[in-house]
């Protein structure tokens, strides 16, 4: 009698045991998704580490701002895809291709959406990670106001890329170049 007893609680035990994981893991992984929406509403504090996301777009603001900016780029495609993702690429290639495109190139700068002697000190805040998505805000002074850039970014394949831009007037890069 008791060797049944026994053994029907050893299986009702490795039974139990075997569901709880697989509970904890949907669980984990439904928190996961909030839990990047979550990050992304967040500003970055003073504590946010720097990430290979706010490093890319250091070296576009810092780097190739005035001799290689990529908005100005009409001859090497490959300059624009090192900082912006495929479909984003695509536009503002095409958009620059054309002789007339929506971006006025010459009068105004694209990475910040004005004229380049109105931008006086920049700064490129650390990025908020959540997931494969990232945000990095960018302040410049505009004539003196500081005005700020909200830089969305995906990461694909391990590389970080800018999906969209939003200028301090609320229009997006997209919509610039589309």
């Amino acid at each position: 009698m008791k060797t049944p007893l026994l053994l029907t609680a050893l299986v009702l035990i490795s039974l139990a045991c075997k569901t709880k994981p697989k509970q904890e893991a949907q669980t984990t992984s439904t928190t996961a998704v909030e839990d990047s929406a979550a990050a992304l509403a967040k500003r970055p504090t003073d504590n946010t580490p720097r990430s290979a996301a706010d490093r890319l777009v250091r070296a576009l603001y810092f780097e190739h701002n005035k001799t290689e900016n990529p908005m100005r780029e009409t001859k090497d495609r490959a300059l624009i895809e090192q900082f912006f993702a495929k479909s984003t690429a695509e536009l503002i290639w095409n958009d620059a291709q054309k002789s007339t495109g929506k971006l006025n190139r010459k009068k105004i700068n694209g990475l910040y959406n004005v004229p380049d002697e109105a931008i006086k000190k920049t700064w490129v805040l650390p990025a908020v990670v959540g997931g494969t998505r990232a945000i990095v805000y960018v302040t410049f002074e505009n004539k003196a106001k500081p005005e700020e850039i909200k830089v969305e970014m995906q990461q694909t394949a391990g590389r970080w890329r800018i999906t969209d831009m939003r200028y301090p007037d609320g229009t997006l890069l997209t919509q610039l170049v589309q």
